[in-house]
């Protein structure tokens, strides 16, 4: 399920990039793009329908497997349709990109939902590890395998390759059953919004979990907003940037991520949120090593590999946290929102993140990020006296 939720991100953000660059387009053109990417941002806002109403055609499957079969079978489509459009027509790929994101962005909401009831509450660690596994090996292929095969077959061709790779989808469901459990009954408009919200903030310490996920990882996002540009001003080189920073980094990430779902495992999710957090907030100084280090590829590679590793770390024991603290009967919506306020940071951090670097100079700007670190702790702190973790 990670890996078909994977396989739709990279086809708009990079592979329809490198049609639409390669077909001569306007770059400001192209970077419209990045406006077909908000279904993600936005998820949540119909992530409470999932939750209440039987998918259309497929109801037989279940609540769960029949969106799932139906968001795949409209991204299969779309990609297949995708492969005979001409990069020319402007308006119908930028319309079928965002009709693409859509469709990826519900299979999303609908895959949280599924582990969040599918798992028991001890396996929701390494279910959450396998499900980025899944997720990062899907972005990968399509990302990285798609643009060496556009070289020999043309990106026509790996459009259709991508909608193939979709089928794993329905095999997939065909050997797993529907979540058991409450489903919530069909409502009007503001009682199917309500609902999820009101259940939520019935909770002890709900606005501290709120805090909490927004803070996480918020220095961590921040130290890594701008490391392209980082990096590029230290002296290194292109090809070196993007073969260590995908595939040394990618590597590091997952093995982060398997610590994580083991970590989060074996001592439970208290300390691993915690060891794993200070594992985060220390690699951070390492850009400012970086900064003082003679530009080589080996001084770059040591603080990549530290920094996606403990990133990936970080991420597989949140990603469990925030799925067990949704319930069961609501776990779309309520995942939806969660997920939704843990990636505001990177999006708000964004902006003002040049000024800083500008402002501060580069050690400035990640010293600052190593102590913007320090609020998720001390929420910990408090969600821990409060026994969220009980």
């Amino acid at each position: 399920m990670g890996f078909t939720s994977g396989v739709p991100f990279l086809v708009t953000a990079t592979l329809v990039q490198a049609w639409w660059t390669e077909a001569g387009l306007d770059l400001k053109i192209i970077g419209l793009l990045a406006l077909t990417g908000l279904p993600y941002t936005f998820k949540w806002a119909w992530s409470f329908w999932l939750d209440v109403f039987d998918p259309p055609l497929f109801a037989a499957w279940g609540r769960r497997r029949g969106w799932l079969l139906l968001s795949q079978a409209a991204i299969f489509a779309g990609f297949w349709l995708l492969s005979f459009l001409d990069p020319g027509q402007i308006e119908a790929v930028f319309a079928l990109c965002l009709a693409l994101a859509f469709a990826s962005a519900t299979q999303d909401v609908v895959v949280d939902a599924y582990r969040r009831e599918d798992l028991a509450e001890t396996d929701l660690a390494p279910g959450s590890a396998a499900y980025i596994w899944g997720y990062r090996l899907g972005m990968l292929v399509v990302g990285g395998g798609g643009l060496w095969a556009a070289d020999y077959l043309g990106l026509p061709a790996v459009f259709r390759l991508a909608a193939f790779l979709l089928l794993l989808g329905p095999l997939t469901l065909t050997f797993s059953p529907e979540p058991g459990g409450f489903r919530a009954r069909p409502a009007g408009l503001a009682e199917t919004i309500w609902r999820p919200l009101a259940q939520y903030f019935q909770r002890p310490a709900a606005i501290s979990i709120l805090l909490f996920i927004f803070f996480y990882k918020f220095g961590d996002q921040l130290a890594t907003s701008l490391t392209t540009a980082y990096y590029l001003t230290l002296g290194y080189e292109k090809k070196d940037i993007g073969a260590i920073s995908k595939m040394l980094g990618t590597l590091a990430t997952l093995a982060g991520v398997a610590l994580g779902g083991w970590g989060a495992a074996r001592l439970g999710l208290k300390k691993s949120l915690w060891i794993f957090g200070f594992l985060q907030m220390a690699t951070i100084p390492g850009f400012v090593l970086l900064y003082h280090l003679p530009v080589h590829p080996a001084s770059l590679g040591l603080v990549v590999g530290m920094e996606n590793l403990a990133a990936g770390a970080g991420t597989s024991a949140f990603v469990a946290f925030m799925t067990g603290q949704t319930d069961r009967g609501f776990s779309a919506s309520q995942y939806a929102l969660l997920s939704s306020l843990m990636a505001l940071p990177r999006t708000l951090l964004s902006a003002p993140a040049g000024w800083l670097a500008e402002t501060l100079g580069w050690p400035g700007f990640y010293y600052l990020s190593t102590a913007l670190a320090l609020p998720g702790f001390v929420l910990l702190h408090h969600l821990s006296r409060r026994r969220v973790f009980a």
